[in-house]
């Protein structure tokens, strides 16, 4: 598949290098490894790369390690099943601290994203336990935190839930009405989304909020007519070339992905100036490989792998469609939803 737009060979080994190797000034990345493999095989996938730049041995190695983050049973840990973000603590018999040999829902969400890219079929995932510790997560407000112990809780951590139990085909561990009352609560004045009720509009939050209502199916009962309008109005004011995640703030080439899949998810893709946005993510585009936040700064895996993704949106004959309420393929999800079981609320 062609893309001259975009320098798909630089960026694949860019991609490719950072799953082998990364520049010192990562190292404090080192306990989020996890989020950084799904972001990069994500970039892969989105320029089409993926299966000639990672080998089958290389793909069995990552698979391999992936699961050896999956956290082992252990007295009182119910709550920290899952997967945790890599192997900074060592093996897990090493570590007796069970907080600190956790699993978080964000890793959880990133290791099964990066299995199913990486061709496995999930069937070592321990389910059961990744369900009950989900249920253990959800707060009385409907929101989740991302493991037990911490004050964070917001639409972050539900969709991360959220993408899990659909991945998973069981949405034992999340109230759904729960959730989306939360997440109706977060509708701005504006028309954005917010972290929490009364709070600051924020492409991010958008995203969340909008794909995990997508993810259980209740959408369009949540947001009504109005709302998705207004929503709209807040994404498409918030275009100046590249997308801007909050009001006055320089464009950032993540929100290509954050707020340009909301737009597709709420169905306003004939809105956008595709041709903008793809020219503001091209300016951000490294001689070495890989997308940076804006032009003039170093790229990394995170903008590199949305920014792509966000080109495709708009240049969809150049590049692989990658789903908009998923950061996964499209034919995987597509995959996804052909065995659906769960009926949506």
């Amino acid at each position: 598949m062609s893309a001259q737009g975009l320098s798909v060979d630089i960026h694949a080994r860019y991609f490719k290098h950072c799953l082998t190797m990364l520049p010192a000034q990562t190292a404090g990345l080192d306990a989020t490894r996890m989020t950084l493999a799904h972001l990069c095989l994500a970039g892969l996938a989105a320029l089409g790369r993926l299966d000639e730049t990672v080998s089958k041995q290389e793909k069995k190695e990552m698979v391999e390690w992936i699961y050896a983050q999956q956290i082992p049973a252990r007295r009182g840990n119910e709550a920290y099943r899952g997967f945790r973000g890599g192997s900074l603590f060592g093996p897990h018999e090493a570590c007796e601290n069970v907080a600190a040999n956790s699993g978080n829902v964000a890793a959880t969400y990133s290791a099964l994203c990066a299995l199913l890219m990486l061709g496995d079929d999930l069937a070592r995932v321990d389910r059961e336990a990744i369900v009950r510790a989900l249920g253990c997560l959800q707060q009385e407000s409907g929101s989740f935190i991302p493991h037990p112990g911490t004050t964070e809780r917001d639409p972050r951590f539900i969709f991360c839930a959220c993408a899990i139990s659909y991945i998973l085909d069981d949405w034992r561990g999340v109230d759904r009405l729960a959730a989306s009352r939360y997440i109706g609560g977060c509708i701005n004045f504006d028309g954005g989304m917010t972290q929490a009720p009364l709070h600051e509009s924020h492409g991010g939050h958008l995203y969340c909020c909008v794909a995990s209502l997508s993810l259980m199916g209740t959408l369009h009962k949540v947001v009504a007519v109005g709302d998705r309008s207004r929503m709209l109005r807040w994404a498409m004011l918030h275009q100046n070339g590249g997308y801007q995640g909050r009001t006055n703030k320089d464009p950032d080439v993540c929100y290509s992905f954050w707020i340009g899949a909301s737009v597709e998810m709420l169905g306003g893709h004939a809105l956008v100036n595709c041709d903008e946005v793809a020219a503001f993510i091209q300016s951000c585009e490294a001689p070495y490989g890989g997308v940076s936040k804006n032009p003039d700064t170093r790229p990394d895996p995170l903008h590199s792998a949305l920014g792509i993704a966000g080109y495709g949106f708009c240049r969809p004959d150049e590049l692989p469609r990658m789903a908009p309420e998923l950061l996964l393929p499209e034919s995987i999800v597509q995959s996804l939803r052909a065995a659906r079981t769960t009926s949506a609320v």
